[in-house]
């Protein structure tokens, strides 16, 4: 065989494999593409069902059980886990709220507790939702899309703040509006911020170490509302993913973290929005500085922990 042919046919050979290996790529992307939306659409159905169970008619409430407000009956029923309702105004975010026996439990399951990558929206575990503890938590993916606490990161944006600077969450016990306060950016890893994680999810802290807590909120808030807090006041903080850090294409293991306080007796719910002011130099995680090739000027601040016992 002639050098000539042997090239030719060398070269065909290449034109084959490369074609097969490109077929073999969008299969694999599009099967990727395929289950995205399922789960999207599967996530986005859900839940929509789930709304139409609050909003029906006050003649349909079921009488049991008694101790669950009315209009969360048909939910509790459906699943006893259910504790709660959020919503976020100019969000996606009006979702149903479970407590598990764990903090990993419905992290991948839906309300139903099947199988759903998305998870549902959850309460910490450790969280009392009749009473409210000093810090309530609850936990929600980002999945850069509008499910679950994806639209948590809006709040990043100042002026975004100013359009929803009262959420509403509402318990099986009871209906309340929280005035947000901060929004901040950290990790859940110690290697990302020399040996430190920032416990922002102990529910059961002392009045004192409540001060402190609210002070270094403070100091990481991108912004500062104007809202004041005490330390005798009830918080709620919702916490979601982040890739404002990732570092090349690894996604790194940051947060995006909300926090709003409960209104409180006889106060307004209304906001003055006019007063909230862009923090200058908000504290962040030392893998921040890292990712953008900055100096950490907080890096030798005190490290805080939380005080009180559950």
């Amino acid at each position: 065989m002639s050098r000539q042919k042997k090239h030719s046919k060398l070269s065909r050979t290449a034109n084959i494999v490369i074609t097969v290996i490109a077929v073999l790529v969008l299969v694999v992307a599009g099967a990727f593409c395929i289950k995205y939306f399922v789960e999207f659409y599967q996530s986005k159905n859900q839940n929509d069902a789930l709304a139409a169970l609050v909003t029906e008619s006050e003649e349909t409430y079921p009488a049991e059980p008694a101790f669950v407000q009315p209009k969360y009956r048909s939910l509790y029923n459906e699943n006893n886990d259910f504790v709660g309702w959020i919503t976020v105004p100019n969000t996606a975010i009006n979702h149903p709220v479970v407590q598990g026996e764990d903090n990993s439990y419905y992290l991948r399951r839906d309300f139903y507790k099947q199988y759903l990558r998305r998870g549902t929206i959850f309460m910490d575990y450790r969280n009392d939702p009749e009473n409210l503890n000093v810090n309530t938590i609850l936990y929600g993916h980002n999945y850069l899309d509008s499910t679950m606490f994806s639209d948590l990161e809006k709040y990043k944006d100042i002026e975004f703040y100013k359009t929803a600077p009262v959420i509403e969450f509402n318990t099986i016990y009871g209906d309340y509006k929280w005035k947000v306060f901060a929004v901040f950016l950290t990790t859940a890893s110690p290697e990302l911020d020399n040996d430190y994680v920032f416990n922002y999810i102990y529910p059961f802290m002392t009045e004192s170490s409540t001060e402190e807590f609210i002070a270094e909120v403070a100091k990481r808030s991108l912004y500062d509302t104007g809202v004041d807090v005490l330390p005798t006041d009830k918080i709620l903080t919702l916490s979601t993913c982040t890739r404002d850090m990732d570092i090349t294409r690894k996604q790194e293991d940051a947060r995006c973290v909300v926090m709003a306080r409960l209104v409180r007796a006889g106060e307004s719910e209304t906001v003055d929005t006019s007063k909230a002011t862009v923090n200058p130099e908000p504290k962040y995680p030392q893998l921040w500085y890292d990712k953008f090739g900055l100096e950490n000027p907080y890096r030798n601040d005190e490290k805080w922990y939380p005080r009180g016992e559950g």
